[in-house]
Order: C-alpha cells, then sequence, then structure tokens
C-alpha cells in the first residue's frame, strides 16, 4: 500500500481545493483545471479534493467521481487526497472505492456526521473503513465534528497498517501536534496541519505538512515558507508564515463567520477576480452577497495578499 505524499519530499504542502461550479451549480470541470495548473505554477502538487472546503456534503457521488478525474487528469503526477467522509462506514467504503477508481491516491476520513461516539467506537469505525478500502487512510479532525479524535485514540489508529495520517484543524491549540507526533513515535505516520496560522510551529516541532484552504489563494506564500524551512532559513520562513497569518485574520472576521457560504465566497471571489474561476457560485443555489461584504473582501485581498501568488498563467 502506498504511504500519502511524494517520495521525494518529507514535507507535505497541500492545498485543499474549493470546487468551481457554474452558474447552474453544476461542477466546472474547466475552472477546476485551470485552479490545478495555477496551483501547479506555484509549485503545490498535493491536493485535498472533495473535503470540507470542496463542499463534500452538498455533492452527489457522480460530482466527486468527476472532481477526481480532472484533477488527475490536470495534474498526472500529483498526488491526491480524496474525502471520503459521510453517515457511516459503508459509505465510506463506497467512495474510497470508487476514488480509487477515480484516480485518487489517498482516503480521508472524518467521524461520521451527526453521530455522537465514544472513542473506542470512533477508533472501531475508522478500523473497519482502513480494513475494506483499497486506499491508504488520512484521519482528519475538525472541531466542529460531533466527536473528536483524543490523541490516545490517534495513536492507536496509528498502529493500524493502513492508516498513514492525521489532518488535525484544532484551531489555536498547537500543543496537540507536539502530543500526537510523541504519541506516534517510531510508527509511518504523519501529521498535518489544518490551521493556517500554525503551519510553521508545526514544522518547528516535527510535522510533515499542512493540509489548508488558504493554499488555493495564495499558494506562492505557503510554499515560500516550506522552501525557506526546508532551506533552513529561519528569517524568510517566519517572514511567510507572518504574511500568512495576516491572511488568516479576514477569515475570523464576523461577516465570513456568519455562514459557510461566505467562508467559501472569500476563498472563490479572489481567484474569480483573477480570472483562475469563472465564477464565485456554490453547489448550494440562491446565495446572495451584499456589495460591502465583497468590497471588504477585494480590498483585504488588495492590500494583503501578494499579487504574484494569486495571478493565473494566462
Amino acid at each position: 500500500m502506498s504511504r500519502p505524499g511524494p517520495k521525494t519530499s518529507r514535507l507535505h504542502l497541500i492545498a485543499a481545493l474549493v470546487t468551481p461550479f457554474t452558474l447552474e451549480h453544476e461542477v466546472d470541470c474547466a475552472s477546476l483545471t485551470k485552479l490545478i495548473g495555477y496551483l501547479r505554477q506555484e509549485g503545490v502538487h498535493e491536493y485535498f479534493v472533495v473535503g470540507s472546503t470542496g463542499e463534500a456534503p452538498l455533492l452527489d457521488d457522480t460530482d466527486r467521481t468527476q472532481i477526481i478525474e480532472t484533477v488527475r487528469a490536470a495534474a498526472p503526477d500529483g498526488f491526491i487526497y480524496a474525502g471520503v467522509s459521510g453517515m457511516g462506514s459503508r459509505s465510506a467504503i463506497r467512495l474510497a472505492r470508487e476514488s480509487a477508481r477515480a484516480g485518487a491516491n489517498a482516503a480521508v476520513l472524518m467521524c461520521p456526521y451527526f453521530l455522537a461516539f465514544n472513542q473506542d467506537q470512533l477508533a472501531a469505525y475508522c478500523e473497519s473503513v482502513a480494513d475494506e478500502i483499497p486506499l491508504p487512510l488520512t484521519l482528519y479532525h475538525h472541531l466542529r465534528m460531533p466527536t473528536p479524535f483524543a490523541v490516545p485514540t490517534v495513536a492507536r489508529l496509528a498502529a493500524h497498517p493502513n492508516i498513514v495520517a492525521l489532518k488535525d484543524t484544532s484551531g489555536g491549540d498547537h500543543n496537540r501536534c507536539a502530543e500526537i507526533l510523541s504519541a506516534t513515535a517510531g510508527l509511518d505516520f504523519q501529521f498535518y496541519q489544518g490551521v493556517e496560522k500554525l503551519v510553521l510551529p508545526t514544522l518547528e516541532a516535527g510535522g510533515h505538512g499542512c493540509v489548508v484552504a488558504q493554499a488555493c489563494i495564495a499558494p506562492g506564500v505557503f510554499r515560500r515558507l516550506f522552501d525557506a524551512w526546508e532551506r533552513g532559513n529561519r528569517p524568510a520562513a517566519d517572514a511567510a508564515q507572518q504574511e500568512a497569518t495576516r491572511l488568516w485574520t479576514i477569515f475570523s472576521r464576523t461577516e465570513v463567520r456568519q455562514s459557510f457560504c461566505h467562508f467559501l465566497h472569500t476563498l472563490k471571489l479572489p481567484l474569480h477576480q483573477r480570472g483562475v474561476l469563472a465564477t464565485t457560485s456554490s453547489a448550494m443555489p440562491g446565495p446572495k452577497f451584499q456589495e460591502s461584504f465583497e468590497r471588504m473582501i477585494t480590498d483585504f485581498m488588495r492590500q494583503h495578499l501578494d499579487a504574484a501568488a494569486v495571478s493565473p498563467n494566462a
């Protein structure tokens, strides 16, 4: 079973992809292809598709397959992590098998939506999926989900031969990284940070990379951070992390946090304005945004986002 990520790099810069849609709310394969080209140009070759940022709960199976196939065609040598989370193990196993056929390299699993488990139940759930799927499994911890992955549970699951990594989105708790790395020491298991402002602290603690949505709009910032860290250039790494942290502040604003659609629009609008995405549409019909909200996004990005980092290849 292959391990996650290109064998040529110890660290993994993984973009949590938005899913482009047409005005009719169909998957926009042309824009998705352009997005992948833009990320590849900026040095990003690993992609997390059909995750939360990719609107996975709103997609049907045909959408999921189409997205994975499009990314594979646009990045033949890229590494694709495909979200397979759903309401139970049968669904996750089926989605993982379909993802493998479509060209994914790894599956990503959250706890089941809506249901609260205890830690033994959560571990048994993940093990039952890992036992049956043809892809290596990455766990996904997020504070929005009903059951957290406690550190001892992660350590138990890391011993499974087909569970290879954790994407951890734990808000401001950067100590979790060190705790998990300590608990999984000696195992072939990787820790990926899911919070943009904690990427450099994660690398300092011995983590293996990040899976972040902000890499869609600022891949160059994260590429500079990783390159500087690997060269041992701490001042340059600090500077890149400061850029990422400043950019992250928009996602903590009340206007952005009022709904998932507002969060998505904050990612899609800059890409649309710079010609990467044809529209800012989502899978959901109907969301409208006030001009003042879009103006806030535009002004913020103009001030904080390096134009070179979001300029598509013409």
